[in-house]
């Protein structure tokens, strides 16, 4: 039974604060994108697929990132501009035919990022901690946490794509954004915060009526993408209406009438991932291979603790080295993305 809809109700998000919040109200501006509806004749319906359960070759696709330390870099005249160090993971659980579910295509990094166009580096670390030296032109505060988040998406949209290719249904957990999306691509954006409203509002307001297993109506967003909201799991009486919803997304390229195979398919099927309450804190629209995956990807990022400590351990080095070997100042203004 789901959530009741009606006020006056005070929801309980299914998140853990750390992770956010699966709901984001916002004020109605310019980001606020009406998707039009272009099934069932433009009415806005909700379906109860019938029929199958998963493919036979299903892979999971999800990274995680996390930032290390904040930095500074301070030139001689006395300017600074903010950097992060941060590490970022990503990788696939795959569910075959036969044997049991394995996690695979694993790839982690670690970098060192500077906004203003100056790349730092860091030499290794004694304890195995390595970084790469990156930079952005831009001088906001939030341009190096950004890249890092780049980074992540970056990986893990070259593992979908890698998988796509050899024919394994791709779940990805988030938007389609970063996929090579083309006719013959077997892959579902998953989508489980909701940052603005994407449907006319008398839409907006029925999609938390979604029963489990239930689906909207298919609409298009910017023209390369089908997307349909679907309910995953039960959060629970205390749980706010859109608790347990997802958007899942195929792409345009596929055609309408693909794309509601596929997500008529996928409504039924998703669901039977949803994780546990007592297992997850964002159950239940974190699916538990979800969930499997981004615990061993935090496993092999390795402790924060330590790679703070190797981060302040390496830049005091470096500070000693630059302090010691500090030569003219006939250089004060050299060349964007150069290393230091």
């Amino acid at each position: 039974m789901h959530p009741p809809t009606r006020p006056p109700f005070i929801g309980v998000e299914p998140f853990d604060v750390s992770h956010g919040a699966g709901f984001l109200a916002t004020e109605e501006d310019q980001h606020t994108v009406e998707c039009r509806v272009i099934e069932d004749g433009g009415n806005f319906r909700i379906h109860r697929p019938r029929g199958a359960g998963p493919p036979s070759r299903l892979a999971f696709v999800d990274g995680v990132r996390r930032t290390e330390a904040h930095l500074t870099r301070t030139d001689r005249e006395g300017g600074t501009i903010g950097g992060v160090a941060g590490a970022w993971g990503a990788g696939a659980v795959l569910i075959g035919p036969r044997g049991p579910a394995s996690i695979a295509e694993v790839e982690t990094g670690r970098a060192v990022i500077f906004g203003g166009g100056r790349r730092v580096r860091l030499r290794p670390h004694p304890g195995g901690w390595r970084w790469l030296s990156l930079a952005v032109d831009s001088e906001e505060p939030h341009a190096a946490p950004q890249h890092l988040q780049r980074l992540m998406r970056d990986t893990e949209a070259e593992i979908a794509d890698r998988l796509c290719a050899r024919e394994w249904l791709v779940v990805f957990d988030g938007p389609l954004h970063s996929i090579r999306r083309s006719r013959t691509t077997p892959v579902v954006g998953y989508v489980k915060t909701h940052h603005r409203r994407t449907l006319a509002i008398e839409h907006w307001t029925r999609v938390p009526r979604l029963g489990v297993g239930e689906r909207t109506s298919i609409f298009v967003m910017k023209d390369d993408r089908y997307a349909c909201y679907i309910r995953v799991g039960d959060s629970g009486p205390w749980a706010s209406p859109w608790a347990g919803i997802a958007r899942i997304e195929v792409p345009a390229s596929s055609g309408a009438d693909r794309a509601i195979r596929s997500m008529n398919r996928a409504a039924r099927w998703i669901p039977s991932f949803a994780s546990a309450a007592h297992r997850d804190a964002r159950a239940p629209v974190n699916l538990a291979p979800v969930a499997r995956l981004e615990s061993h990807l935090h496993h092999l990022l390795g402790d924060s603790r330590l790679a703070l400590r190797a981060v302040r351990e390496a830049v005091l080095q470096r500070n000693r080295n630059h302090e010691q070997n500090r030569g003219p100042r006939h250089n004060r203004h050299p060349r964007r993305n150069r290393e230091e």
